[in-house]
């Protein structure tokens, strides 16, 4: 009966005060307190040494030149080429809704099939003439026929405000392409008008109004 015995004898170790308790060995080499330098610290740290230099202030300087630049003269329209033949197509900006939309309240204000049509609820009655403004030609075409009040000048290349200071007229630009895009201009000169119920646009060669009229 001896291995019962000793099994006893191992059980009662084992829950004798004391066992299973840590020993501390001690520390062996040296040690170092856990740090870590917040990246927010770091950034101050960072800007302060910038602005004691002086490049933050240059940085912040070729900021505002690129802003002022892009301001003057945006980024041109991309895929834009000078018209080269006297042409007019139509565009429609009716919608038709795909599915029923509804409010916030779950009330239904347009049933799948609703054809929306944006010009029978807008007054909007002017011309859009979209030139490139570094092309001379172009942009007397534009100063041509209308004014302020009837008619729009948007710019697909070149520097509206300079444009402006020089003719005493408004200039605008076709920020992204998107006059460009919606009525799929690819040459300019373009007219865009309002002939209902569809938009016409007439991609116009510089001079080419003129010699047909004296034709």
């Amino acid at each position: 009966m001896a291995r019962p015995a000793a099994m006893i004898a191992c059980i009662a170790a084992l829950f004798a005060p004391g066992a299973g308790q840590a020993r501390d060995f001690g520390a062996h080499g040296p040690l170092f307190a856990i740090a870590e330098t917040s990246i927010l610290d770091l950034i101050a740290e960072r800007l302060r040494a910038m602005e004691a230099s002086g490049e933050l202030a240059a940085m912040q300087e070729a900021m505002q030149g690129e802003v002022r630049r892009r301001v003057a003269r945006p980024v041109p329209v991309p895929g834009i080429a000078a018209a080269t033949e006297h042409r007019v197509y139509t565009v429609d900006l009716r919608v038709t809704v795909q599915r029923d939309l509804a409010d916030h309240q779950g009330r239904v204000f347009a049933r799948a099939g609703t054809v929306i049509d944006p010009l029978a609820h807008s007054a909007w009655n002017r011309r859009i003439v979209l030139i490139d403004g570094d092309v001379p030609e172009q942009v007397r075409f534009a100063l041509a026929e209308g004014n302020e009040l009837d008619t729009l000048i948007v710019l697909v290349a070149g520097a509206p405000l300079a444009l402006t200071a020089a003719h005493g007229r408004r200039f605008w630009f076709d920020q992204q392409g998107a006059i460009a895009g919606r009525f799929g201009v690819t040459e300019v000169p373009a007219v865009i008008t309002r002939a209902d119920p569809l938009m016409q646009v007439e991609i116009v060669p510089v001079g080419g109004r003129q010699e047909e009229d004296g034709q």
